[in-house]
């Protein structure tokens, strides 16, 4: 009996020797945080799975977290019993485990507000870098559209529905280049925003059209409430019942997209170079 007893306790003491080697073995490398603006919308919250197990496959050996921007929608979700976390709630979380470099890769769609929120979080005491937003520069644009593309038919009338921002302008301007770009290459698709810039005007081109189907494409992460209800919401304000076409389809949001995908792991793979370098990063 004693030498059973004695088996077991080797056993479990070899167990916690390992588990404690691969926990310092995770800290070893540089945490990733994945910031996102999140969504309340259930099914919508599924295209996370997917970005999550990406991020995994490609960085199996990092520590990998969430953090949502909108606070609004982490205490919706808090009601509902789903508990998810804020930039800086994170940021104390991996302290308190012992990380010193932490890499935040943003999936906001442009370096616009939430993304700002990110870069003005308290890191002190950590080394830190931060991963571009999508549409960060005029290659990105390029490759964004790239990987429209599969969603786009020349001769269907399309909608890009992209956020947009009322109270800072200069938000606005990568989603209007893009704009710019893609609308010379397909002349029935038209960017719209649900804030700012370029706004609900472009609608109009395509109801000038007056198309017996329309196609949404998503400039959004996640097909969450904008997308069920500004865009194809029943109320007389929404963008479907706006160009009154007879049928309408949204393609899926772009974080289903692999080649979207794709641009923000070579950000996230840029930013981690960075945080690995010596010296501080800020």
């Amino acid at each position: 009996m004693n030498k059973i007893f004695t088996l077991i306790l080797m056993q479990v003491v070899f167990m916690s020797i390992a588990i404690q080697a691969d926990a310092n073995e995770l800290k070893s490398k540089p945490a990733i945080v994945l910031v996102a603006f999140g969504t309340s919308v259930e099914p919508a919250r599924k295209v996370f799975d997917h970005i999550d197990s990406r991020v995994r496959q490609r960085y199996p050996e990092h520590n990998l977290r969430w953090a949502f921007t909108s606070q609004f929608i982490i205490d919706k979700l808090k009601r509902r019993g789903v508990v998810t976390y804020n930039v800086d709630e994170v940021i104390t979380q991996l302290r308190a485990e012992g990380f010193d470099r932490v890499v935040f890769q943003s999936l906001h769609i442009a370096p616009g507000q939430e993304y700002s929120k990110v870069q003005t979080a308290n890191t002190s005491g950590l080394r830190v870098a931060f991963g571009d937003a999508l549409m960060t520069s005029d290659e990105d644009i390029e490759r964004t559209i790239d990987a429209l593309r599969l969603h786009i038919d020349v001769l269907e009338p399309t909608v890009i529905a992209a956020h947009g921002n009322d109270k800072y302008p200069r938000f606005n301007e990568r989603i209007e280049a893009f704009a710019a770009r893609i609308e010379a290459d397909y002349p029935r698709l038209v960017v719209a925003s649900v804030e700012g810039s370029p706004g609900l005007g472009p609608l109009q081109k395509i109801k000038e059209m007056k198309p017996d189907r329309v196609n949404f494409v998503p400039l959004m992460i996640v097909a969450g409430d904008h997308i069920l209800n500004d865009v194809l919401g029943d109320e007389d304000e929404s963008w479907k019942h706006i160009i009154a076409a007879p049928q309408a389809e949204v393609s899926a949001s772009l974080g289903w997209n692999d080649a979207v995908l794709d641009i923000y792991l070579d950000h996230l793979e840029a930013a981690l170079q960075q945080v690995m370098q010596e010296g501080p990063v800020r």
